[in-house]
């Protein structure tokens, strides 16, 4: 590499030495596929052509012209600090300042507090549980909580992180070293930066251990009145138990002798009907037995008055007729009377079975009335089990809503821990506090009554060869600007960020600030080196070698700031 130490030709830049060992990367990194090394003397010829094609100059549009007062490639510093399993990101310059929103938890002291003197007192308990129903539903209050100088920011810390691991860089301690903007945070301050941030981690895990010992206390505390309310069940069951087994054999007893009474009774309506229904059917039967022999003399009679009818006997036609008038007189009274037997029949049936109803209903009714009394206990002692069951489940249910509240509260502080410890940490593991120097490049433009700064961030060069082939039909065409923005492009959006907007944005708000840069700026202006000239030629053609630039604009460039 052919980059000129500016500490070789410059004097020392009054500021502190910083002794420890640090990692200053390159600015340009080539792509992989590219074949040809991009020099250092490609790098100043590109970046001035850059620089100059933002330069304003005299024309219809503008009345004043700019000139460039420095040219300078310095380095900014950021500290990799390693704690732990950790490795903190810290902006040695103090520009990049972090806020978290801080969420304040409630009082889980006075909580567990809370809980712990309830163990005693069931109701005491539960209206502990009621008055804190909502104590864990959300944080409290939010405030801003400074990190410092730490870099919370996954896209940058990548970036960076990406930028030392994959290119070469060198190794130094930066001594004698002008380029480098003199840090406001040295080695023993970037670790009490990080510090902060480990800190408020702790603090974060303190308060997610706080939370789980309040779950711990709340679990504990709902076993012991689980417990208790268990023992009470145990104890009720034994009691009443106890007392069924005392009147069990009483009852059984009582509903024994009720059975027998029952079944003598029942006997004797058995016995007292049947022996009317007795009476009854013999009687019915002698009239169906009449019934039956009216029926043969009427027949027998018929056939009689049939045969005289045939004699024409008319004297004994009329005799056999009224006979046969007074057999059916008789049939008839007889079948009425059968009717009315069987009509008395059915009736007692009835009524035996009524009264056997009756006496059942009444004798079961005075079973169930003896029974009742080992019921009404086994439904007493049910309902009173039921019933602290039923505590227990509302003990639970009061409980694990109190814990997932907790559990959510947990959760969040856990996904902020996270998210901050990724956004903030790089998966790296120096021994030590390791000062990385990136590059940076600072053109300052000024005219007669004002001036003004341009920065270029890291870049990446891309295979020229490749670029080329796409555009090699229209290159001409383009400006020189787009020639040189296809050739270099910027290694990361969220680095040349940091120059262009957090860096430049510092500088014009913070006047000592700025004059410290533009002192740095003036002691490594690349314009005053003494070989600028060889280096710029060299650049300039193997460029234009590339077509990146034409033999016209090589000259316009040597011209404005080598000539003879």
């Amino acid at each position: 590499m052919n980059e000129v130490e500016p500490s070789k030709m410059l004097k020392d830049f009054d500021k502190p030495v910083i002794s420890h060992e640090s990692l200053i990367l390159p600015y340009a990194v080539e792509d992989i596929k590219r074949k040809k090394p991009f020099t250092y003397d490609m790098e100043v010829a590109a970046i001035l052509c850059l620089a100059e094609t933002k330069r304003k100059k005299l024309g219809i549009l503008s009345t004043s012209q700019e000139r460039i007062s420095f040219f300078s490639k310095l380095y900014y510093p950021i500290w990799a600090v390693g704690l732990g399993d950790m490795c903190l990101v810290v902006d040695g310059l103090g520009i990049v300042s972090n806020n978290v929103t801080y969420k304040k938890p409630p009082d889980v002291k006075l909580f567990t507090e809370d809980v712990k003197s309830s163990t005693s007192v069931r109701k005491l308990f539960q209206s502990t549980l009621k008055s804190h129903a909502h104590t864990f539903k959300n944080f409290i209050g939010e405030t801003q909580v400074s990190l410092g100088a730490v870099i919370v920011d996954k896209q940058l810390t990548s970036a960076l992180f990406e930028y030392i691991k994959q290119e070469k860089f060198s190794r130094g301690n930066m001594k004698e070293r002008n380029s480098l903007i003199p840090p406001k945070i040295d080695a023993t301050a970037a670790h009490e930066e990080a510090q902060k941030l480990v800190t408020y981690l702790r603090q974060i895990q303190s308060e997610i251990k706080g939370f789980q010992y309040a779950i711990n206390v709340l679990e504990e505390e709902i076993k012991i009145h689980e417990q208790k309310i268990l023992c009470e069940i145990e104890h009720a069951r034994e009691m009443y138990e106890s007392e069924i087994l005392r009147i069990k054999p009483v009852v059984e007893k009582n509903v024994e002798q009720l059975i027998i009474k029952r079944d003598i009774e029942i006997n004797k309506t058995f016995h007292a009907f049947d022996k009317q229904l007795n009476l009854t059917f013999n009687e019915k039967e002698r009239h169906e037995k009449r019934l039956q022999k009216l029926e043969r003399n009427k027949d027998r009679l018929q056939k009689r008055m049939d045969a005289c009818k045939r004699k024409k006997n008319k004297s004994s036609v009329a005799r056999w007729g009224s006979d046969i008038k007074n057999c059916k007189a008789e049939i008839s009274e007889t079948k009425k009377r059968i009717r009315v037997l069987s009509q008395q029949i059915e009736y007692i049936n009835k009524e035996k079975d009524e009264t056997v109803k009756k006496l059942n209903e009444e004798y079961q009714a005075a079973i169930d009335h003896e029974k009742k009394k080992i019921t009404d206990i086994e439904d007493i002692r049910d309902t009173e089990i039921e019933t602290k069951q039923g505590e227990i489940e509302e003990l639970k249910s009061q409980t694990g809503s109190i814990i997932n509240q907790i559990k959510e509260l947990i959760e969040n502080k856990q996904v902020q821990a996270s998210k901050l410890k990724e956004n903030a940490s790089i998966s790296w593991k120096p021994n030590e506090n390791i000062l990385v120097c990136v590059p940076f490049y600072l053109i300052r433009y000024e005219t007669e009554a004002k001036f003004r700064y341009l920065m270029y961030a890291p870049m990446l060069v891309k295979n020229h060869e490749g670029v080329l082939k796409k555009i090699q039909k229209t290159i001409w065409s383009f400006s020189l600007e787009s020639r040189i923005k296809h050739l270099l492009q910027p290694k990361s959006e969220t680095l040349t960020k940091m120059f262009t907007s957090i860096l430049l944005k510092t500088m014009r708000e913070d006047k000592a600030f700025e004059e410290t840069v533009h002192g740095m700026g003036s002691l490594n202006n690349i314009l005053k080196f003494p070989n600028l000239r060889e280096t710029l030629i060299r650049g300039l053609e193997e460029l234009k070698n590339e077509r990146w630039v034409d033999a016209e604009e090589e000259n316009a460039i040597i011209n404005t700031y080598v000539p003879y």
